[in-house]
């Protein structure tokens, strides 16, 4: 199978980007679509410490006004205190039966002071309801690089038309 892969690289600053079909975007805005189109993403912490936090599979992420990731993860075992309170981390936005994705590193900020929660601008009152929670703990994510990438399948061509092509290539 035929299958082109557009890769896209992305940074949330004000850059305007305009699309075939006329619109403009800044790339945060950009990023936030299709973070939003995806849904769920895979959180990796990229820690060289002895105690990390596990991987977790994120449902529900928001956006704040400066292009940081916002979402809620359930609070580890271990004392919240004892781990790194900022730590490399990646997130793999994906959704089943989508051929494109998006990757995205940048440092990850353990946040336990809930007036920084409230004070986050651009956030939904939904999420910060479930930052609150008592067995969550709230992660936002600085976003330092984005990739998405498209791997949307190719229209196959017929065998004449490729046919046809390759001779008008060789001949002119």
């Amino acid at each position: 199978m035929n299958r082109t892969q557009k890769t896209l690289n992305l940074y949330p600053n004000n850059e305007t980007m305009i699309f075939s079909n006329g619109t403009q975007e800044t790339q945060a805005e950009v990023i936030k679509r299709k973070i939003t189109e995806l849904g769920s993403a895979l959180f990796f912490t990229e820690s060289a410490s002895l105690l990390q936090l596990p991987t977790h599979v994120v449902m529900t992420t928001d956006m704040d006004a400066e292009g940081n990731i916002w979402f809620a993860i359930p609070k580890p075992v271990q004392q919240i205190e004892e781990f790194e309170k900022e730590i490399p981390a990646k997130m793999d936005f994906f959704k089943k039966g989508n051929a494109c994705f998006v990757k995205v590193t940048g440092k990850a900020h353990l946040i336990t002071d809930k007036n920084e929660i409230d004070n986050a601008a651009g956030l939904s009152e939904e999420m910060r309801e479930r930052m609150k929670a008592a067995g969550c703990i709230a992660v936002k994510v600085k976003i330092q690089d984005t990739e998405f990438t498209d791997n949307t399948p190719k229209p196959s061509k017929s065998w004449i038309h490729a046919s046809t092509m390759q001779l008008s290539s060789w001949f002119f």
